[in-house]
């Protein structure tokens, strides 16, 4: 079959206006089954194609953001940002304290420590004052202490009450201002 040309006008069109038409030539294409119909040549008309519109494309936009009008503040969180801050205060307050309460103890057992020795020093000088065999050796000299025998018994008699006595330097400091003053407060009552 030989090539069929149909000869369609295309007007250009700007606004309003028809100007010269063009002729444009199209190849036919050859017939299809669907479009005859059998035993007859009669070629049935195909429906005039229109250029689909292709939808215009819009460019990006930025979603909208709404902002939202400042409201009051709520009574619970001013309490609870005033508890936080209470709770804080009174740890800080607990931990200065606990400072305070560590350092009192480095020094009270420094002190403990320096006690200790001086301690030990003075139970020496104590044992060296009262050294039993000095003690022995000078009542025995004088002869206001005897040994006891092998066969002597001694006995201890504890039936005399307790008694005090006082030696000559009670007299001075202290001890003495109190018995004049056990001294005033007697004659006073009687």
């Amino acid at each position: 079959m030989a090539e069929q040309r149909r000869n369609t006008r295309k007007y250009r069109t700007d606004g309003s206006v028809a100007y010269q038409p063009e002729v444009e030539r199209e190849p036919v294409r050859p017939s299809s089954q669907r479009g005859q119909i059998q035993g007859n040549t009669v070629r049935r008309p195909e429906p005039v194609r229109r250029p689909q519109i292709e939808p215009r494309k819009r460019p990006a936009a930025r979603p909208s953001v709404q902002v939202r009008t400042q409201s009051a503040v709520a009574p619970f969180a001013v309490v609870g940002i005033f508890a936080v801050l209470v709770c804080s205060l009174l740890l800080v307050m607990s931990i200065a304290k606990l400072a305070v309460a560590n350092s009192d103890i480095v020094d009270m057992r420094e002190e403990l420590a320096e006690l200790q020795d001086e301690n030990r020093a003075l139970q020496a000088k104590y044992e060296l004052v009262f050294d039993l065999d000095a003690i022995e050796k000078q009542f025995l000299s004088n002869g206001s202490m005897v040994r006891a025998g092998s066969g002597q018994t001694v006995y201890l008699d504890l039936s005399a009450p307790n008694s005090v006595v006082y030696y000559d330097g009670a007299g001075e400091g202290l001890s003495a201002l109190l018995q004049r003053a056990e001294q005033y407060l007697t004659n006073l009552l009687s």
